[in-house]
């Protein structure tokens, strides 16, 4: 997604709608847990458990007003599905003013001047919105996006790693097992263990959300990567996935998550999150569309440099 398109549809487990979104200046919100239907008709085989709660079908699109009107039809009922809870997609209106936590950290990533200040100009936005913003403490990210990701790789170890072998190329073979080092496996009970914590982190975050529906982060600590950058050997996949800890841990959670880039560095966007309560998409639209509304669409921002 580039822009070129009016509405592009993906699928995400770890940050596929998240990180293009990121890298191009377009806008999405990862939906949570329950919320698009999922089901692949020609599948031979039900996908791993943790499959099944963190991989959610969302859209991207240049603005905010486009996700919304994408969503609206995106979240039709479909039994197929059998996680998939049939609500409509505008939820309760909450007494004003709407709380937002906010929190610049990155855990043991350092967070680069350019990441700062897109966090700094989103919280301003929302300030002037109405929002009333507090810089917050929140559950352990780093410990929630690395169990996650081992958690993951143990399930891929287990149901995908045969079919990864023999199909994959070199290259992907070859990442796989970057990917192992990087985020061993949990296997037998210790991964049976490890996934039923996932409880554990998801009720942390929703004792948080009573207290702030929304909550500002960080997406990356850096801005954009270079193509292919994950690719790149194992510092690569660090540089790009490893420090992604604040979109896998929402996936993990199954959490709603949006994207929308309210700065630019170096001529490219740099994006922030917006984490809501489960089915409240609505909500993080509404606190994207303000931060869009008064930093300007970054779509059009990138079609007008290309024309200066």
């Amino acid at each position: 997604m580039s822009g070129m398109g009016a509405i592009a549809q993906g699928t995400d487990v770890g940050g596929s709608l998240g990180f293009p979104s990121a890298a191009t200046g377009a806008v999405t919100v990862k939906p949570g847990l329950g919320r698009t239907p999922a089901w692949n008709p020609s599948q031979s085989a039900e996908r791993g458990l943790l499959a099944q709660l963190m991989s959610v079908q969302g859209v991207i699109c240049r603005e905010v007003r486009d996700v919304r009107l994408a969503m609206k039809s995106v979240v039709t009922y479909d039994p197929h599905d059998p996680w998939q809870v049939p609500l409509p997609f505008e939820g309760p209106a909450l007494d004003q003013p709407i709380r937002i936590g906010f929190t610049k950290n990155t855990d043991q990533f350092e967070a680069h001047p350019a990441v700062t200040k897109a966090l700094n100009a989103a919280r301003d936005c929302l300030v002037d919105a109405g929002y009333i913003v507090d810089e917050i403490v929140t559950p352990d990210i780093g410990e929630i996006g690395e169990t996650g990701y081992r958690a993951l790789m143990g399930e891929i170890n287990v149901l995908m790693l045969d079919d990864i072998r023999t199909h994959g190329s070199a290259e992907i073979n070859r990442m796989f097992d970057e990917y192992f080092e990087l985020f061993p496996p949990f296997e037998g009970e210790e991964l049976l263990h490890q996934m039923a914590r996932r409880s554990h982190f998801i009720r942390q975050w929703n004792l948080l959300l009573e207290d702030y529906p929304l909550v500002l982060t960080p997406f990356l600590p850096s801005p954009t990567y270079a193509w292919n950058r994950d690719a790149e050997g194992k510092d690569g996949i660090m540089e790009v996935l490893g420090c992604g800890i604040w979109s896998f841990a929402m996936n993990y959670m199954g959490l709603p998550a949006g994207i929308v880039s309210p700065s630019m560095h170096d001529g490219l966007p740099v994006a922030v999150q917006m984490v809501g309560r489960r089915f409240r998409e609505d909500m993080i639209l509404d606190a994207l569309e303000a931060i869009e509304t008064r930093t300007g669409i970054m779509a059009h921002k990138l079609f007008d440099r290309e024309r200066a």
